[in-house]
Order: C-alpha cells, then sequence, then structure tokens
C-alpha cells in the first residue's frame, strides 16, 4: 500500500504538505472548541410544543343524595316489676299473703257421666284422678290459692283418696265412704268434712243446676250426683269447731316449682292420653300460645260449670302403680305407699320420673330419674294415678 501511495504522491511532497496544514488544522480547532463553549444552550420547549394540549374537563360533583331520616326507635317496654308477693306452696304462682299459709282443703268430686259438668274445678291448684268402681274415675281436687264458692257435686271417700288428702296436709272433704275408707279416716285420724253428717249446715243439695250450654241440659241430677259445699261454708264450720286452718310448720308439700332442666331424653308429648276405661279416657293437649295444657274427656273440651272455663294445666304427672279389684262392687286397691315410676308432661314433652311415699300420712316425694327432686312449671297440676300404658304423641299424629 504505502509503495502506491508513494508512486502517486513523492514522500516529500507528503511532508511538505504535513508542515504546512498541521497548524493550520489545530489552530482552527481551537477556534471552533471557544466559540461553542461560549454559546449558552437553549432550554428545551416545554412538553406541550410537542403533545396535542387536551384541556382537562372540569370535576362535577354529583349531589349527594339526602340521608333518609332515622326511623324513631320504638320506646322500650317498661319491664313489668317484680311482684312481691309469695309463691303459693302449691302452685308457685304469686298469692296474697294473707292465703299463703291457710291449709289446703282436699274435696271427692264425682266425675260419672250423669254427674257432669263439676263446679270449681278449674279452680283447682292440683286435681288428682283416679278409677273408683267399674270404668269410672273419680278426681281429689286440692283448692288452697282459690276456693270457690261452688264446689261439686261432691261423692264418697276411698281409702287411697286420704292418702292423697296427706301429700298437701289438707283437710279431707267427702259425702260418705267405703268400708275401707272409713277404717283409714279413723286409723289416720284426718280432719274430715263428711256430708253425711253436714248436711244441710257445709253441704247443700242442688239437682236443677245444669248449665244450659251442656249437652245435659234440662235434666235434673239423680240424688247422689247432687251434694255440693262452698268456701265460706268449710270455713265457717273450720273456725267454729276450732279446727286448725293453716299449714303445719313441719309438713312439705312435695313439689318445688322453678325452671324445669332441659332433658336430652325428653320425648314429644303434644297430645297425652290416659286410658283409664273406654268410656273414661283423660286427654290432654298442648296449646302452644298458652303454654298449657287443655283437659278434655271422651265429650270433648272438659269444662267447668261455674265459669265454662275449659279446664287446663301447666304440669302433668303420671303416677304408676298397682292397682286391683278387692270387691264384687268392683272397688279397688290402689297403692300409694312405697316406691314406683311414672312420667312428668310439661311445655310438650315427657320424662320418666320416680316416686316414693312412706307412709299412709307421709307426703308423696317426686324425684328426676337422676334422683334430684322433681321441678315443677308454676301453675296447675293434673296428677293420673294409673297402671297401664300411657300414649304420648306429637299433635298432628
Amino acid at each position: 500500500m504505502s509503495k502506491f501511495l508513494s508512486s502517486l504522491w513523492p514522500r516529500k511532497a507528503w511532508q511538505q504538505a504535513l508542515a504546512l496544514g498541521l497548524p493550520v488544522m489545530v489552530i482552527c480547532v481551537a477556534l471552533a472548541v471557544m466559540v461553542l463553549g461560549e454559546r449558552t444552550p437553549e432550554p428545551e420547549p416545554p412538553l406541550a410544543l410537542y403533545e396535542e394540549y387536551e384541556p382537562e374537563e372540569p370535576e362535577i360533583e354529583e349531589p349527594e343524595e339526602p340521608e333518609e331520616p332515622e326511623e324513631p326507635e320504638e320506646p322500650e317496654e317498661p319491664e313489668e316489676p317484680e311482684d312481691p308477693r309469695p309463691r303459693a306452696i302449691l302452685t308457685g304462682i304469686h298469692i296474697d299473703e294473707e292465703y299463703l299459709d291457710r291449709r289446703p282443703l282436699a274435696v271427692v268430686i264425682n266425675n260419672i257421666h250423669e254427674a257432669q259438668p263439676q263446679s270449681g274445678i278449674a279452680s283447682a291448684d292440683i286435681i288428682y284422678e283416679v278409677l273408683a268402681e267399674g270404668h269410672v274415675t273419680r278426681f281429689v281436687a286440692v283448692f288452697q290459692s282459690y276456693i270457690p264458692e261452688e264446689i261439686g257435686p261432691v261423692r264418697s271417700a276411698r281409702d287411697y283418696f286420704i292418702d292423697f288428702a296427706f301429700n298437701h296436709d289438707a283437710v279431707f272433704v267427702h259425702h260418705g265412704s267405703s268400708p275401707s275408707g272409713t277404717n283409714r279416716i279413723s286409723n289416720t285420724r284426718i280432719t274430715a268434712l263428711d256430708g253425711m253428717r253436714l248436711e244441710n249446715s257445709v253441704f247443700w243439695r242442688s239437682r236443677d243446676n245444669v248449665p244450659q250450654w251442656h249437652r245435659l241440659s234440662g235434666r235434673r241430677r239423680a240424688i247422689e250426683h247432687s251434694s255440693y259445699t262452698s268456701h265460706t261454708r268449710m270455713l265457717n264450720h273450720i273456725e267454729s269447731n276450732n279446727i286448725r286452718n293453716y299449714i303445719s310448720e313441719d309438713h312439705e308439700s312435695g313439689f318445688t316449682f322453678g325452671e324445669v332442666p332441659i332433658a336430652g331424653t325428653a320425648g314429644v308429648a303434644e297430645r297425652v292420653v290416659i286410658p283409664f276405661s273406654s268410656s273414661s279416657p283423660r286427654i290432654f293437649i298442648f296449646d302452644e300460645e298458652t303454654g298449657l295444657y287443655l283437659v278434655e274427656y271422651h265429650h270433648g273440651e272438659h269444662r267447668d260449670a261455674l265459669t265454662q272455663e275449659q279446664i287446663s294445666v301447666a304440669n302433668i304427672l303420671i303416677q304408676h302403680t298397682t292397682i286391683r279389684v278387692v270387691d264384687n262392687a268392683g272397688r279397688r286397691n290402689v297403692q300409694t305407699v312405697g316406691e314406683g315410676t311414672g312420667y312428668f308432661v310439661t311445655a310438650g314433652r315427657y320424662r320418666p320420673v320416680r316416686w316414693a311415699k312412706e307412709s299412709h300420712t307421709a307426703p308423696m316425694r317426686w324425684y328426676f330419674e337422676d334422683g334430684s327432686p322433681l321441678i315443677l312449671e308454676p301453675g296447675r297440676t293434673w296428677i293420673n294415678v294409673f297402671s297401664g300404658d300411657v300414649e304420648f304423641s306429637a299433635a298432628s299424629e
């Protein structure tokens, strides 16, 4: 390559050119640097010169929707003040203090077809029902919270009826008695008011008092179904004869009232049937609205002759025991002393329980299956003394 350049331009000529041109080039470069260094750089044009300007749309605030006025809070209903009165020993319901310790009255009441409707039974704190003769049951109605001015028809005693009265330290009220009943009254020395001796003073006869609304309206009662008594008449006799009219301090009724504990084994009992006999079934229908059981019999609603009110109870007890016929008249022996099983029914449910009674004059004790004392719902109680099977079911069955 150098040979080629030498042929084009002799070496000496190259040297002369470099000697003359190099200084000139250096001077030119120096001048350019000086000129450029003194110039102030122009600022970069703003971004708006390069980009298309789009004015920002003004933000328009949407009007706020007016707040809906708050509904005024409903004033809370004032809590009902606690009833300061004490609770009755047989119902657990508040009662005037003057009646708290008065002695109960246990009245034997007829339940045969011709004796219905009965007077005063809707006011009873406790009703015992058990077979008497044949296929007919009889009641022992125990009054303490309220005692009506007409109770009946009053009927004759059986020995086991007296034991029911002793359960509550009650005065025993009856009209006549079976031979075994007379012996039990004598042997136990229970305070008794007998219509056979006290007719026309404590008791009176009423044969034409069947109310018009009842299916037997217009019929006269047979003489044996016409004995009645009243609170005033019984009280006058008790006071005039210096009979104790208050509960003994050492007596316990055997009932405890309060909140009934929940049991996982409880069964449905919206309808309960105790078949005492084909003509005397006892039926209870649970009313969810009131929480009570409405009482029925084979003709329908069982009503009180005085008030037309259907009888209702908060608790049902079923006392299973041994019952056997002992004579040609169909009278029965009912085991009331000892121990046994049964059922407790309340609030649409039933559960097994146990009972115990040490003697004819001792109060009955009721227990849950675990041995703890039975707790009843406050209210009236119906006790069925029975030896057979009981039917529990839902209302729809």
